[in-house]
Order: C-alpha cells, then sequence, then structure tokens
C-alpha cells in the first residue's frame, strides 16, 4: 500500500446517520486516508464501514476492546503499531463530531499547509465548541447546516488542539496531540520533541511549555486564523441524550449530563462557514448512496436511530432530562463560572471538589472556588508562555495593540 498524503485517525461507534457526511467532508478538502476504528456498534455503523472500506473511502477495523480496557486508548494503541498507517505526510487524530474548519485559500488541507510558514511540521488546531441553535429534536439531517453558531474565540474551557503533524521517529499518538515516547526521562528524546517546529490556527510557533506537554492553548497560543476545529459536542438535545446513552470512549460516568450541556452548548458567535460545504458534500454522499449495499446499511442504521430515539421517549425519565437540558441551554455565558463542572480537574482539583462537598460546602460556593484556583493556574501558563514568545521574538497576542 503506498503511502498517502494527508491522513485521519478516527474511532467510532453509532454514527452512522451522519458518517457519511463527516467522511465526505474531510475527503473533499484533501484528506486522501481515513483510518476507522470501531467498537460495540449497536447501529450497523460498523458494516456501513465494512462496505466504505470495500468501496475503497476508508480503512475499517473493528476494535475488540479488552475487558477493562477503554476503546479510545485502545485504538490509538492498535495505531500506533500500524505501519500503514503511519506511512503518511501528514496525520491528525479526530473524533467523529470534529471538523477541521480551513480558513486559508480554498478551504482545504493544502491551503492551510500552504498558508503555514516554510519548514511547519505540525499544526495544533483550536476547537471552536459548536451550539445545539436551540434544537430539541434529533434527526438525521447533516450537521453542517443545521448547527451554524458557536463559542467567542475567548472561550477558554473551549481551547482544546487537535494536532495535524508530519510523523516522526518514536511517535506516541494521542488523542490531542503525539508525543515522543520516553520525552520525559530521556533529555535526548525530550530535545528532539521541542526542536519540532509546529503552529498555532493563525500560523503562529508554538512556545517550548506547549510543545513539551500541552494539549490545549493558552491567552498567548490560541489563535483561529487559518483553522479552526468545528466540534459538535452536543449537537441538538435529543442528539445529545442519544449520545450519552451510547456511552464515551474514556468510560466516564455520567459525562453527558445537564452541566457539559450547559457549558458546551455555546451559540454566542455566528460561524456559517462550514454551511457552504452542504452541497458538494450532499453530492458526495449521493453518489455514495448509489451502491446498493451501502444504501441498505445506512438506511437500517438511520431506522435503529430513529427507534432507539422513539424507545427513549417512552422513558419515565426522558420529559425530566429535556427539561434539564432547556434549563441549562438558558444559563448567560457570563455565569458559567457559577456552574460546578469538575470532570476536566486533576486529580488534586477532584479532590478539592469531594473534600469542600464532604464538609458540606454549598456548590455554588465550590464552582467559585473552583474558578478562582482555575484561573489563578490559567494566568500563570498564559505568562509563562507569552515570556516564551517573547524570547523567540514574537508577539504575544496580549503585547499586540492596533
Amino acid at each position: 500500500m503506498a503511502g498517502a498524503a494527508f491522513s485521519i485517525l478516527t474511532m467510532m461507534k453509532d454514527e452512522g446517520p451522519r458518517l457519511l457526511e463527516w467522511l465526505a467532508y474531510h475527503r473533499l478538502i484533501g484528506f486522501d486516508r481515513v483510518w476507522v476504528y470501531s467498537n460495540n456498534c449497536r447501529d450497523g455503523s460498523d458494516h456501513m464501514l465494512d462496505r466504505l472500506d470495500a468501496m475503497g473511502l476508508c480503512r475499517h477495523t473493528r476494535n475488540d476492546v479488552p475487558a477493562g480496557k477503554k476503546p479510545q486508548p485502545h485504538a490509538l494503541t492498535l495505531g500506533q503499531k500500524n505501519d500503514a498507517l503511519l506511512d503518511t505526510d501528514w496525520l491528525i487524530v479526530m473524533d467523529a463530531d470534529e471538523f477541521l474548519h480551513v480558513h486559508a485559500g480554498d478551504g482545504t488541507v493544502k491551503a492551510l499547509l500552504a498558508a503555514c510558514p516554510d519548514g511547519t511540521e505540525g499544526v495544533a488546531v483550536n476547537w471552536r465548541m459548536m451550539g445545539a441553535c436551540g434544537i430539541e429534536d434529533w434527526s438525521e439531517a447533516p450537521l453542517l447546516g443545521q448547527f451554524t453558531h458557536g463559542a467567542p474565540d475567548g472561550f477558554r474551557r473551549g481551547w482544546g488542539v487537535k494536532t495535524l503533524f508530519r510523523p516522526f521517529p518514536d511517535l506516541k499518538l494521542g488523542i490531542h496531540r503525539p508525543n515522543v515516547k520516553g520525552a520525559r526521562r530521556d533529555p535526548a528524546r525530550r530535545a528532539a520533541l521541542l526542536q519540532q517546529r509546529w503552529v498555532n490556527g493563525s500560523g503562529i510557533p508554538m512556545p517550548p511549555g506547549f510543545m513539551a506537554e500541552g494539549w490545549r492553548g493558552s491567552a498567548a497560543t490560541t489563535g483561529y486564523a487559518l483553522a479552526e476545529i468545528a466540534h459538535f459536542a452536543v449537537q441538538s438535545a435529543e442528539a445529545y441524550l442519544l449520545r450519552g446513552d451510547r456511552g464515551n470512549v474514556n468510560l466516564k460516568p455520567n459525562k453527558y449530563d445537564a452541566t457539559y450541556f450547559a457549558i458546551f452548548d455555546r451559540n454566542e458567535l455566528a460561524r456559517p462557514g462550514l454551511s457552504d460545504w452542504v452541497e458538494p458534500v450532499a453530492a458526495q454522499v449521493a453518489d455514495w448512496l448509489r451502491d446498493p449495499d451501502l444504501a441498505q446499511h445506512h438506511a437500517a442504521s438511520v431506522r435503529w436511530h430513529r427507534m432507539r430515539r422513539d424507545t427513549l421517549r417512552q422513558a419515565p425519565e426522558w420529559a425530566a432530562h429535556m427539561a434539564a437540558l432547556k434549563k441549562a441551554a438558558s444559563v448567560p455565558y457570563e455565569d458559567l463560572d457559577t456552574l460546578l463542572f469538575p470532570q476536566p480537574l486533576t486529580a488534586a482539583g477532584k479532590k478539592m471538589v469531594t473534600d469542600m462537598q464532604a464538609k458540606g460546602v454549598p456548590e455554588a460556593a465550590i464552582a467559585k472556588a473552583v474558578s478562582q484556583a482555575v484561573s489563578k493556574l490559567e494566568a500563570v501558563r498564559d505568562a509563562r508562555e507569552a515570556a516564551e514568545l517573547r524570547a523567540m521574538g514574537i508577539t504575544p497576542p496580549g503585547d499586540r495593540t492596533g
């Protein structure tokens, strides 16, 4: 198998209704090889992926996860051992609810790289969290025309990255960015990592602090001028509850609760750019669906999701869940720090929350304490990475005027 120019590694479960939209879009913007590791599909999307593999449109592997293992890390391990997957000029690890939205040139991955400085070896592209746009009902309609608003640039919780990079020796794959095996204990390998030339989504070089261990932007390193990752993390209210019913790739209990929805259902900024791709994506999908086997599997997947939605609608707790999401969607952007959201905290942070809860501290007071503690840590990182950029001869965003 000849090497690819641009490759994606992704994990999927129960993605059938919108799988073709995601695949068509990324092939249209220039990815010529897509590796999919599926696990425990209930909706028949694994059969869709088998057919797409036979049609030469992706490479599909069933991720048979051993007991006690998590689907996502296990898939990354399998991918890392796949020499054919790594035989590519550029690689990015993405989820099926993430779309690489290129603003440069004609919107293709080639245009993104052409706009980056010569010698770029990695592009750390920030998320743009996309909201539900007030839509409650689930449908199989494509994402790109439905959900056209997202978070403002300053939404720090949405500054995570996905990294498009050139594979390198001693590579260790990660969901947000690659690393070098043994970099923490081997100075030479750490030096090799720090010497790589990565830029952010505006084409600005990344500082050593990020290169060493970062997976999300800071006030000094976040940028959207050339590209962003449109992250459709919530979609409609019903789609969000269906996602919770599916589970998650890291087996986190109760991950998709109302607080998560309140925080990531961001609609403050119009981001309609991906709508430009609706018609070409639809045409590509329609062409693929001329294949009778693929069409049959796709239709079966859509039916499964409709039936699952209808079944869940009959559950006694469904109305309460929907009401909770409606209430969550009404929380103003400026009040998000009043919500207690311990999921992304470190072990020490989660212990602080647990200790305060055990002492009977009100939830609002805990949320405020967490927000203050996180803000102090983030301010330190912002200042450190800004200083590193200055040392590199680069003016951080906060130093620029006009």
